[in-house]
């Protein structure tokens, strides 16, 4: 792998290791995003290889996957959660931790201004129009590789009835017992689900199913059925006509993305 990719590893590993006095919990916290990091910038790499995007472009999106939530570790350090909404956007912080340590500063002036823009919108609904050509190509990228990781995440929990309850996943709602109709009528119309309709732990996992109407790249769409990720979370869904209508809905959109 070029120089410019080890060298982001070492900065990425560095900065990592430079907080200290963390809690047992911050210390778990911080394994968890560094190993998210990790990961994403592979599948980064993987879905840019493909692509046939070229060598270039494909250290582009490595280095873009392992920054895109550097900003993750000083927000949990001065505020205790990830929730954005109860401290600030993290991807905006990750914009601004990598314009203070340089950490992009290898990279030609225009492809630091990618990896920036891909990085600023990655967490946002959706992409704005004025982005550079690179800088969309490599957000539609980034945002695949991150939900396709968040989905890898999500099932091994959902798939483990044993395991701890996990705040971070359940947003600390009720269970619920039917999906909200706002919720439903998002994803039948074939839209991402807005996260302010969710009011219960069937709407989050219905939303989850509603981002493969946010992958972009047929191999986004390759993995996600090779990996069974709807299929396993509508798996622990309760098997009622609302329920096995939205999972047909997004079943449908899926398959026909790979075979299109």
């Amino acid at each position: 792998m070029e120089e410019r990719v080890t060298r982001a590893q070492s900065d990425f590993t560095v900065y990592y290791e430079s907080f200290k006095g963390l809690t047992a919990q911050q210390k778990d916290n911080f394994a968890i995003k560094y190993d998210h990091s990790i990961r994403v910038a592979e599948l980064c790499f993987s879905l840019a290889l493909k692509l046939g995007w070229t060598e270039e472009q494909q250290s582009l999106a490595y280095c873009t996957g392992l920054f895109h939530d550097i900003g993750r570790f000083s927000q949990l350090v001065e505020f205790d959660t990830f929730h954005d909404s109860k401290s600030v956007d993290h991807a905006e912080y990750s914009v601004k931790v990598l314009g203070e340590e340089a950490y992009l500063s290898a990279f030609a002036e225009e492809q630091q201004t990618a990896i920036l823009e891909a990085i600023q919108y990655h967490n946002k609904r959706e992409l704005p129009r004025e982005l550079s050509a690179s800088g969309a190509e490599l957000a539609k990228l980034l945002r695949d590789a991150d939900k396709l990781d968040i989905l890898k995440v999500l099932t091994d929990y959902y798939t483990q009835p044993r395991s701890t309850p996990n705040h971070t996943l359940t947003w600390e709602m009720p269970a619920g017992t039917a999906v909200t109709k706002a919720v439903a009528k998002q994803v039948l119309a074939g839209e991402l689900v807005n996260k302010e309709l969710v009011a219960n732990q069937m709407d989050i996992k219905i939303m989850q199913l509603s981002w493969v109407f946010d992958l972009n790249f047929k191999p986004s769409f390759k993995l996600l059925m090779e990996k069974r990720f709807t299929e396993k979370i509508y798996g622990t869904l309760p098997k009622n006509d609302m329920v096995i209508q939205i999972y047909r809905t997004v079943k449908v959109y899926s398959e026909n993305k790979v075979l299109s």
